[in-house]
Parts: structure tokens; C-alpha cells; sequence
């Protein structure tokens, strides 16, 4: 296999072994499964590894080049999608096939879980309009199928989430409408270049569609309403793809039209500043009255997706390449430490719910006695989340900290030193419950703990070990975002 075909595989594998997942019965869907994700971790990890090391790579499938043909490429943020992935994907997977009550004892899971981690790969690798909304459709039907999961409670949840992501792709697909009656063609790079030597494009409108209708499948505020419920109803297993994974890639599609197709506009950018903003600070408040750990985890997701939005409105505000270059890495380090903490601290709030029978607040009063593991891996992760030294959380605020103060913006800074505040308050209120020594009038119908396997007590804590660690190579990862980008990369 060349290194081109290797981008082909990376998309089209999963594809295959989910079939091959879905006609598997009995005990063996799970082994299937479970090996499946492995290989499909493997071809996600080496396409990271060959751009890491070689640059972008492109592959025209068939040999037909665009307009015609469907183009594959992969460049830095691909990587960072791709690595993603791989680690969260494959760990919760691991997670998964330890019990099957964490997936709701449904086979359909893991053909579910591979066509999701498909999705995600096209919507990393693909280089034209079109694809990418092929991509995002197997995501979220994917998505709605694994939410599902979790029984009768979780069909509502399932069908809200599955209407709005279609009125979503709508929107979407007038603005890809828009895009090839301007340009004639739905390749990225083709339409990017003929929108710029064309002065007279008028782009605000495709580009205020698109970012609505991805917005809404990146849950950000006030397009969130779908998420909390999908994840409290939602098994153990799958909120952490949901949060980690599913709504990265709205995020992912609006960076490639915001920046290689249809550029900034100051309106647009504006109206995604005040969306931001009010995601970090509203969501964060919100998150502060959750009397449940998953919700209070579910709308900690809402709050973080605006730090990624951030990056719109500041990068529009200046013209200066280094602080754009800055606020960049820093919105694609923030990726990364969202998602692997984000992941931990779902899959602990998971087992924990597993262990006690509820994930209300009052009921895991003094499970660290038991669960220390768990209790440790919402400390770690509060601190990456939270924004302290060293984590990976840590950089990535900072660089967006120092890219706003570039900029000039100053509403920016407060309202990521304010967010982070607002985060240390609501994540703090599990810890301390867990912590905590119950008295005798708390212990009184207390749910009982129950003893968990060691995949789910120290997986978890592996992500959440991670989201410090990586905390000492954020300036590679800021550099490696900006590999092939239109913000003057590596070439």
C-alpha cells in the first residue's frame, strides 16, 4: 500500500469491518469489534505519523482529479483529528468491551462505534463540499444509533438530537448550493482560489448558513439544547466519543470553510464572538446548578466548544500572521485537551454511575473511599479542563490568551479567565462530593457501591494521565496544527 492509498484505507477499512461487525453474532461481535477499532487505530495513527513527519498528502481516488474526482488530503489538523481519534476511540473501546453494560448490552454498538470513527476520518481527510457532508451524515446517524443505546429513556433524546442535525445539514447543503454556483466546482482548494481572486464574491451568506448549521452539531450555545439530554441518557460508552469526537467535527468543517474557502467576515465574526463568549459563560453557569454528574459534565462540553469559537472572531480581528498563528495553535491544543479530558472524565462518570446506580451528586457522597481511582481522575481532569500549570488545558489558554491580548482583545481575555473560573466551581462540586465524609443522617438510603473491573477504574485514569503529560509537548502540537494550514505552516 503507498502512502496516498493509506488515506483511502483510513476511511474505507472501518467502513468494511463495520460491516463485517454488524453480521457477527454471539460473543465473537465483541472480539470482532474490539480488534476492529485496534486496526483502525493503527491506520489512523500512521497517517498522523506520516504528515507529522513528511508534511500534507493528497490522494485522488480513482486517479480522476477534481472537478471530477474526489480528492483526499491530510495536513496537520487532519493529524490531530486523526491521533484523536485513535486514543479515544480505541481506549473506550477497550472501556466497552470490558462490560457490556456500558454500552447497553447492544451488539449494534460496535458497528455503530466504526462507522462513527469513518466519519470522523472523512470528515478529517475529505477535500471537497460534497464528501464532507457525506462525512458529517455518518457521524451523526452514527451518533443518534449510539445514543439510542441506552434504552426507552434515551428514543426522545435520540430523535431530538437526529432532527436538528438534519435541519443542520440542510443549512449546510445551501450553503454548498451557494458555493458552486459561484465557483462551479465543490473541490476546497479550487473553490478557496476562486472566491479569493474574485473580489466581488459575496460570501457572508453561505458562510453565516454553514456556520449555523454546523454550529448546531458542535452543540455550540444557544444551538446546544440537543446535548445534555443525548448524553444523560446515553450508556457509559458513548458519551465520551459524543463529546470527545462528535462534536469536533461541526468545529473541524467550520475551520476549513472559515479559513481555505470562503474567509472571514466581520458580521459573521461578531455574531461567533457573542455565541462564544456566552457558551463559556452561560454553559459554565449552567453547569453550576446540574444536579447530576453527567449533566454537570454535559454542559462543562458546551462551555469548552466555545473556547474552540473563539478562534473565529479573534484571528478576524487581526491581520497579523504571528498572533493568528497563536490563537491557532492555541484553539487546536484546546482540541485535544478537551477531548482527552473531556473523554476521561465522562467514562469516570460512567463507572461511577455503574457503581452507585445513579450519577445524582448526593448519591456518590464519599465514593473516593472506594473508587479512589475514579476520584483521582476527576481531579486530573479538572485541572486540564480548569486551565492549571502543566496541563494541556494550560496551553492552550495560554496561547489563546496571548493571541487575544495580540489582537487587542480584551473581552477575550476576560472571558476565558472568567470561564476558567466559573470551570474550577462546577468541576469542584463532584470532586468534593466524592471526597467528602458522608454523616449519618447522608448515609441513609445511600446507594450502595459496587465493585468495578479494573478497565473501569484505571482507563479513565490513563486519559486523564494524558491530559497532564501531553501538557509537556503543547508547543509540538501547536506547531503540527499549522502543517499544510492556510496561516502560513510548514509547507
Amino acid at each position: 500500500m503507498t502512502w496516498e492509498g493509506l488515506l483511502a484505507a483510513t476511511v474505507l477499512i472501518p467502513t468494511a469491518l463495520a460491516c463485517v461487525t454488524a453480521v457477527t453474532r454471539g460473543p465473537a461481535t465483541t472480539v470482532v469489534g474490539f480488534v476492529s477499532t485496534l486496526i483502525s487505530a493503527l491506520l489512523a495513527l500512521a497517517t498522523a505519523a506520516r504528515v507529522t513527519l513528511a508534511g500534507p498528502l493528497e490522494h485522488q481516488l480513482a486517479g480522476w482529479a477534481p472537478p471530477l474526482g474526489i480528492t483526499l488530503r491530510a495536513d496537520g489538523l487532519t493529524a490531530i483529528l486523526l491521533g484523536l481519534t485513535a486514543i479515544v476511540g480505541s481506549l473506550t473501546a477497550c472501556y466497552a468491551a470490558t462490560r457490556s453494560i456500558t454500552h447497553g448490552g447492544d451488539r449494534r454498538f460496535w458497528p455503530l462505534l466504526l462507522l462513527l470513527w469513518a466519519g470522523i476520518a472523512g470528515v478529517a481527510l475529505s477535500g471537497d463540499l460534497f464528501n464532507l457532508y457525506v462525512a458529517l451524515e455518518v457521524v451523526t446517524l452514527s451518533a443518534v444509533g449510539l445514543v439510542a443505546l441506552g434504552g426507552r429513556d434515551a428514543l426522545e433524546p435520540a430523535l431530538r438530537y437526529l432532527l436538528v442535525a438534519v435541519f443542520g445539514s440542510m443549512l449546510y447543503l445551501l450553503a454548498v448550493a451557494m458555493i458552486y454556483g459561484m465557483t462551479g466546482t465543490l473541490d476546497l482548494q479550487e473553490a478557496g482560489a476562486l472566491i479569493a481572486a474574485d473580489p466581488s464574491a459575496d460570501t457572508r451568506w453561505p458562510l453565516a448558513l454553514a456556520v449555523v448549521g454546523l454550529g448546531i452539531k458542535a452543540a455550540l450555545l444557544p444551538l446546544h439544547a440537543w446535548l445534555p439530554p443525548a448524553h444523560a441518557a446515553a450508556p457509559a460508552a458513548v458519551s465520551p466519543l459524543l463529546s470527545a469526537l462528535v462534536v469536533k467535527a461541526g468545529f473541524i468543517v467550520t475551520v476549513r470553510l472559515w479559513f481555505d474557502v470562503l474567509g472571514p467576515d466581520a458580521a459573521v465574526a461578531a455574531a461567533l464572538g457573542g455565541c462564544a463568549a456566552a457558551a463559556v459563560l452561560g454553559a459554565g453557569l449552567l453547569a453550576l446548578v446540574q444536579r447530576r454528574l453527567k449533566r454537570v459534565v454535559a454542559y462543562s462540553t458546551v462551555a469548552q466548544v466555545g473556547y474552540l469559537y473563539l478562534l473565529f472572531p479573534l484571528t478576524a480581528a487581526t491581520d497579523d500572521p504571528a498572533v493568528q498563528r497563536l490563537l491557532w495553535g492555541g484553539a487546536m491544543t484546546m482540541l485535544v485537551a478537551h477531548g482527552v479530558a473531556k473523554a476521561a472524565l465522562f467514562l469516570a462518570a460512567g463507572s461511577l454511575k455503574l457503581s452507585a446506580g445513579t450519577d445524582d451528586l448526593d448519591g456518590i457522597v464519599g465514593a473516593a473511599r472506594h473508587l479512589g481511582t475514579l476520584s483521582l481522575t476527576m481531579m486530573l481532569t479538572g485541572i486540564s479542563l480548569v486551565g492549571l500549570p502543566i496541563s494541556l488545558g494550560f496551553a492552550g489558554k495560554w496561547l489563546l490568551l496571548s493571541g487575544a491580548l495580540g489582537a487587542g482583545q480584551w473581552w477575550a481575555v476576560l472571558v476565558v479567565l472568567v470561564g476558567s473560573l466559573l470551570a474550577a466551581a462546577y468541576l469542584l462540586r463532584p470532586v468534593a462530593a466524592v471526597l467528602r465524609d458522608s454523616d449519618e443522617h447522608e448515609e441513609v438510603g445511600r446507594a450502595e457501591l459496587h465493585t468495578l473491573p479494573w478497565a473501569l477504574r484505571y482507563l479513565p485514569l490513563a486519559l486523564a494521565l494524558l491530559a497532564i503529560v501531553l501538557g509537556l509537548s503543547a508547543r509540538w502540537l501547536s506547531e503540527l496544527s499549522l502543517i499544510g494550514s492556510s496561516l502560513g505552516g510548514m509547507p
